[in-house]
């Protein structure tokens, strides 16, 4: 039986994922990237299409929205604004994707959360929501399988899980886990 090719795209949330690894029949590429934001993916798709996989999986913009200026200055700008120049961008890499690899099964991973310690105001939090909602609709419309993972590692207050949580954004293998055991489904 053939393996199966998974591409993983996304920032160094992705780099440090190493879970698909153990999952028989798969052979993983790994393009995360440590800093990454949605413009280094989308300039960044030549690589991935080279190697034709069959799977596709992309978590990106968490450091888009950390980046925003928004969310740490008193003023209120407009947030949605900014996230929907981030969205923009996501959807760009999910056209590019669906149109130069139709063949593969494009799956949107969401954003998790940051940890409450480094979002005390919770606007971090709220932006990753609303981007969430954003990339499920970018989901949609380009036929690709939206995966929640939010949901999955948050605790009572939104934040990233203190089981979760290594430095207020990056993971923990707790996390990594619970990742790979959400993305299981998707691979059979």
């Amino acid at each position: 039986m053939k393996k199966q090719r998974i591409a993983m795209l996304g920032d160094s949330l992705t780099y440090r994922f190493e879970g698909l690894h153990t999952v028989p029949d798969c052979e993983m590429h790994n393009f995360g990237m440590d800093g990454a934001v949605t413009g280094d993916v989308l300039a960044g798709l030549g690589r991935v299409l080279a190697i034709r996989p069959d799977k596709i999986f992309l978590q990106i913009g968490i450091n888009d929205v950390l980046s925003l200026y928004c969310l740490w200055s008193e003023a209120e700008p407009d947030l949605r604004a900014a996230l929907e120049g981030i969205a923009r961008t996501h959807a760009a890499i999910c056209l590019d994707l669906r149109r130069k690899t139709p063949q593969s099964a494009l799956h949107v991973c969401s954003l998790m959360p940051v940890a409450c310690g480094i979002d005390s105001c919770g606007r971090a939090n709220k932006a990753i929501r609303m981007l969430n909602g954003m990339y499920e609709k970018t989901a949609r419309d380009a036929g690709a399988i939206f995966i929640n993972l939010y949901d999955k590692v948050a605790d009572g207050d939104g934040g990233l899980g203190a089981d979760y949580d290594l430095d207020g954004v990056h993971l923990r293998s707790a996390a990594y886990a619970v990742w790979l055991e959400t993305l299981l489904p998707f691979l059979r």
